[in-house]
């Protein structure tokens, strides 16, 4: 067996390589966001299981404590009074917004690149990711 002319390995082969600061940032922007919410999540539910001993997983569960808190003016409202269901809620929302800045991030550096193919598929990932977080998302809650 022949191996394959050179050249012929995808149809990116011919692409040039982002520079090293691209993926420094895009892996910095997962990391930071991780370690953001993971401390906001972590000290949001010692907080609430402080304020609420004899809460049940089950009871947790069925109550939602963070539906009071999706409304950006209710959740401003929740932060500034420190309920720690508005923490538990900003946690999960820089855990949906770590992936999207991400693909952000990654759009922004292949545009700057002039990698045109690379950065429309990365578009069309940050719009499916919007559509579902901003369109599905309320029509399924």
């Amino acid at each position: 067996m022949s191996a394959p002319p050179q050249g012929t390995y995808g149809a990116h082969a011919h692409a040039r390589e982002l520079p090293p600061e691209a993926y420094r940032r895009m892996s910095q922007v997962l990391r930071v966001g991780l370690l953001v919410a993971s401390a906001l999540l972590l000290v949001a539910v010692f907080v609430f299981l402080q304020d609420h001993p004899v809460v049940t997983l089950s009871s947790v569960l069925s109550s939602n404590p963070i539906g009071d808190y999706l409304d950006p003016g209710d959740l401003l409202r929740g932060l500034l009074a420190g309920h720690s269901q508005a923490f538990l809620t900003l946690g999960v929302l820089v855990l949906i917004v770590t992936p999207i800045a991400r693909v952000s991030t990654g759009c922004w550096y292949f545009l700057k690149n002039a990698e045109r193919e690379m950065a429309m598929i990365t578009a069309i990932v940050l719009v499916l990711l919007l559509v579902g977080l901003l369109v599905l998302g309320p029509l399924l809650r």
